[in-house]
């Protein structure tokens, strides 16, 4: 296992300052489960209904918004949207937001997504709310136009932009792009061979400890999230065992000529302990309040590495920009150099060079706009986490109080009535 993570705050770039220009905790989702308030923004996404049967089958959502800013038409407006709707959102906010944690959707998961069961359907449909709602508590993605258009786009303007984007995006180009950004990974993690540090080390050292740092957290959340199904699993297997205990010995009660009273209270116990309107609902609460949210913040970690990665990308495209622009440089001066060089030549590089040089810039303003951005990023996705990992594992515990204080109720009424009757 891998030793866990130091402090954030003994990582961290400028700590001190970076904290200046957090988002106070009001303005973050406090209850990832709920609703969800953001200020002058509300969202609520629910009624999830299967629409279709088979491989063409999905789920459509209703997505309910209440708000006073401004740039919204209407105080009130509700629309159906489905599971690739909210994907579409999370692409274009990542896009057009560099150097923004864009909070995780839920994962595709293609198997379950064919069998449609009701558990299925309402996990996703309380993550899908969870997305939107830490959408809407951000500060900056809060007022985006792609949130927006989201939000209140009527059905026929909706189906309009997206099937644009997936013509914008055919195969040929999209094939292309893919093998662009993969070779863009590739440059952008690549070591130099004198050092042995990758170039967002060299350019910045503290930041290769937060990468460190972000690494080893991807790890425990991941180790976090698995540990907490197997809780969850263990305690439904828990319940079983004892409602099978309780199956069993009320058969062997009927085999008796005469019914054992304490057999007759060990079934009665079982029976109130393990009934399905007790267990169920405990059940589906320990799911959404519990191993949800740590699946979630699983996820967010990973959310985190993507803009990490985005940063190393921006970082190695300025290199590549300063040193066109030298390698531009260089072919101009050569150029001036040579007696009886035509006019029309050194125009062509002095226009190359200064492309060159307008490339160069917008590289490091992109550099900039991500370094800038990530440093109150991280430290708000660091504030945020603790209190979300600290406030669901307080819930887990009165939960789990909960239901010992009514099993230890039910088997100390079960002592005193086998006492009594002894």
């Amino acid at each position: 296992m891998a030793a866990p993570p130091p402090p954030y705050d003994s990582v961290v770039i400028d700590g001190q300052n970076a904290g200046d220009d957090v988002p106070s905790p009001d303005m973050m989702v406090t209850s990832p489960g709920s609703g969800g308030s953001a200020g002058d923004l509300k969202v609520k996404v629910y009624d999830p209904v299967k629409q279709g049967e088979g491989i063409s089958a999905y789920v459509s959502y209703r997505v309910s918004t209440e708000t006073s800013l401004s740039q919204y038409a209407q105080g009130e407006v509700e629309v159906i949207r489905r599971f690739r709707d909210f994907a579409w959102l999370s692409k274009k906010l990542g896009e057009k937001n560099p150097g923004v944690i864009v909070p995780p959707l839920p994962e595709k998961d293609v198997i379950q997504k064919y069998s449609m069961g009701t558990d299925f359907i309402e996990r996703r449909c309380h993550a899908l709310n969870v997305f939107v709602n830490r959408l809407c508590a951000h500060p900056v993605l809060k007022f985006s136009s792609e949130l927006q258009f989201f939000l209140e786009a009527a059905e026929t303007a909706w189906q309009a932009e997206v099937a644009a984007a997936n013509q914008d995006k055919g195969v040929v180009k999209k094939g292309l792009f893919g093998a662009k950004k993969f070779f863009k990974g590739v440059a952008s993690t690549t070591t130099s061979l004198i050092t042995g540090k990758s170039a967002d080390e060299n350019e910045d050292p503290e930041y290769a400890k937060v990468k460190a740092y972000m690494q080893a957290l991807e790890t425990h959340m991941g180790e976090v999230y698995a540990h907490s199904d197997k809780l969850a699993t263990r305690q439904r297997k828990l319940f079983k065992a004892a409602q099978t205990f309780g199956e069993t010995l009320s058969k062997l009660s009927e085999k008796e000529d005469e019914a054992s009273p304490a057999t007759e209270e060990f079934v009665k116990v079982a029976d109130k302990l393990c009934q399905d309107d007790t267990v169920e609902p405990a059940m589906t609460k320990l799911d959404l309040e519990f191993v949800e949210p740590m699946k979630e913040y699983s996820r967010h970690v990973k959310s985190v590495r993507t803009v990490m990665a985005d940063r190393s990308t921006a970082l190695q495209r300025l290199h590549d920009k300063k040193q066109s622009v030298e390698s531009k440089k260089n072919a101009l001066a050569k150029l001036r150099a040579t007696p009886g060089a035509k006019e029309e030549k050194l125009s062509d590089a002095e226009q190359r060079l200064n492309e060159s040089s307008r490339k160069l810039d917008e590289a490091n303003d992109r550099y900039d706009l991500i370094k800038e951005r990530m440093k109150t990023e991280m430290s708000a996705y660091h504030s945020q986490r603790k209190q979300d990992v600290l406030a669901t594992l307080e819930g887990f515990a009165q939960q789990q109080a909960a239901l010992a204080e009514e099993q230890a109720k039910q088997w100390k009424a079960l002592v005193a009535s086998l006492t009594a009757g002894a």
